[in-house]
């Protein structure tokens, strides 16, 4: 647990949390864009600045090459989340005048996936996350299909996930690449969540429940020969 936190109640800690993610994640998606190199970001339009930032050496299918990203990050919230994750270094004080963050390698199996799964880990948002693992596939849907997700999904439970019959809808309009491709991120994910030690029921039902939609529409395809 953060040192700062102690004595302090854990439902308390993930409702503030809870309630702070979306403007939590915003500051890391201006941080984000301020580190690779947008000299439109002001730093004084960060209001909740990042206390470190993560290194991550991506090495995925480049045996002969290989670059970084970097992802700012609040430790609370890893410390909260992510419990594979050694406790990180106390951070430093960042002003107008020190733009620096502390920079902590680590290493997940897929780095270029990160994004989602942080994202995710600060806004607790699963009708986000659903939609954006099959959002290309959904786009290939036809049109008063995707005006009903759009009004579906930001209020759905999960539980009624398999009741959108997705699978035969995506298997019948949606390529057979795009749909390996975003199965492929769906395992990714799964993979760097493992490695993070992410605990959360709600998350591992989301990514289970998109694999079996695309795997349900690959086999379909398969099956009934929609064709490539």
């Amino acid at each position: 647990m953060h040192d700062e936190l102690e004595g302090i109640p854990a439902p308390f800690i993930v409702d503030t949390l809870r309630q702070l993610g979306s403007e939590l994640w915003e500051s890391i998606r201006l941080s984000k864009r301020l580190l690779d190199g947008d000299s439109t970001i002001e730093l004084s339009s960060i209001i909740l600045p990042p206390s470190h930032v993560f290194a991550l050496s991506i090495q995925e299918n480049l045996p002969n090459d290989s670059s970084m990203i970097l992802w700012p990050i609040h430790d609370i919230i890893i410390a909260s989340h992510c419990s594979r994750v050694s406790s990180l270094p106390s951070s430093s004080i960042i002003t107008s005048n020190s733009p620096t963050f502390n920079a902590v390698p680590l290493s997940v199996p897929y780095p270029s996936s990160l994004r989602l799964i942080l994202r995710y880990v600060y806004t607790q948002d699963t009708a986000s996350l659903f939609h954006s693992l099959l959002a290309p596939c959904i786009k290939h849907s036809p049109k008063h299909f995707r005006r009903h997700l759009s009004r579906v999904i930001p209020r759905i439970s999960i539980v009624k996930f398999p009741n959108l019959k997705l699978p035969t809808i995506l298997a019948k309009h949606c390529p057979t690449s795009i749909l390996s491709s975003r199965l492929q991120l769906v395992r990714r994910l799964w993979e760097n969540a493992m490695a993070l030690g992410i605990e959360d029921a709600q998350l591992w039902e989301v990514l289970k429940m998109a694999s079996n939609i695309l795997v349900h529409a690959l086999q379909i395809r398969r099956y009934i020969g929609y064709g490539i």
